[in-house]
């Protein structure tokens, strides 16, 4: 996985301050393969569904800029809408790292 253990931690407490305590955040996409080089971070954002709010995503993502850099972040929340995309969710659900376990 290619983050840095200060990256973990904002993003994870950044989380918990955006979607709750109980969130559960996972990485996939390139990033979580050590061989590969640069890449955005993708993010799958586990939480209570009234937390899945435009406003909460894009104040996170301005949080986690200032906390880590400017970076392209990819926050996707683990809703019906992106469950119903059967091939993309798939793949994610069989490659994802959860990070709130790392801290």
């Amino acid at each position: 996985m290619r983050l840095t253990q200060q990256e973990i931690h904002a993003i994870v407490t950044l989380a918990k301050k955006h979607f709750s305590n109980e969130v559960k955040v996972y990485l996939f996409g390139s990033r979580i393969y050590d061989e590969l080089k640069g890449g955005d971070i993708d993010l799958l954002i586990q939480s209570h569904a009234d937390y899945y709010t435009f406003r909460n995503k894009i104040h996170y993502d301005a949080d986690l800029q200032r906390a880590i850099g400017e970076r392209k972040i990819d926050i996707l929340f683990d809703d019906q809408q992106l469950q119903q995309k059967t091939s993309f969710y798939n793949s994610i659900q069989n490659t994802k790292i959860r990070l709130t376990e790392e801290l």
